[in-house]
C-alpha cells in the first residue's frame, strides 16, 4: 500500500488590488524573485503567489464584486531572519505599516509585524538558532535557554554545538 499523500502543499496565494504594486513591495521590500509572470497573477520561487482579487474571486467564485472573500484577517505570511536589526530597518525605510515593531514573544522570539500593500499580515522572526545563540551570549545556560523558549535542552545543546 502507497502510504503517501496524493497531494502535498505548493504555494500560498494572496489575492491583491494592484499587481504590480504588491509585484514591487515583494521583489524590493521582502526580496522574493519571480518565478512566472502572467500578468494577473505572479508566482515566486519560494512558494508564494499573488492574484489580482478581482479576478480571481470571478474565476474561484464567479462573481468578481460579491463580497469580502478576505483572509487577512486570519492570515499571517512568515519569514525568518538572521539580523532582526538589519530587517527593521529595512521595513522601517521601506514605509510599512507595523502591526508592532520589534518585539520579543513569549518564547523569546524576536519579531515584527507589519502589513503588506493590501492588508496581508506578514511576520519576520528571528531564526530560533539565532534566538538560541543571543540568549547563551548573554549569559543563559542551555537549561534557562530551554525552559524559557519551551525548545527541549537536546535541541538547544544541539544549536549551540553547532554555532561553535
Amino acid at each position: 500500500m502507497n502510504n503517501e499523500k496524493p497531494f502535498s502543499y505548493h504555494s500560498t496565494v494572496l489575492f491583491v488590488e494592484d499587481v504590480e504594486r504588491s509585484k514591487k513591495f515583494y521583489t524590493e521590500v521582502m526580496g522574493e524573485e519571480i518565478e512566472l509572470d502572467l500578468g494577473k497573477n505572479v508566482g515566486f520561487k519560494n512558494g508564494l503567489a499573488i492574484w489580482e482579487g478581482e479576478y480571481g474571486r470571478n474565476v474561484i467564485f464567479g462573481d468578481p464584486s460579491g463580497g469580502d472573500y478576505s483572509s487577512k484577517k486570519m492570515l499571517e505570511i512568515y519569514y525568518e531572519t538572521e539580523d532582526m536589526a538589519e530587517t527593521y530597518e529595512i521595513l522601517k525605510s521601506a514605509g510599512v505599516k507595523f502591526v508592532h515593531e520589534v518585539v520579543e514573544q513569549p518564547w523569546r522570539q524576536l519579531t515584527v509585524r507589519f502589513l503588506d500593500p493590501d492588508g496581508h499580515m506578514i511576520e519576520v522572526g528571528e531564526r530560533m538558532d539565532v534566538c538560541i545563540g543571543r540568549l547563551a551570549a548573554s549569559g543563559e545556560t542551555p537549561e534557562m535557554i530551554a525552559k524559557s523558549t519551551t525548545m527541549p535542552v537536546e535541541i538547544v545543546n544541539a544549536i549551540l554545538a553547532n554555532r561553535d
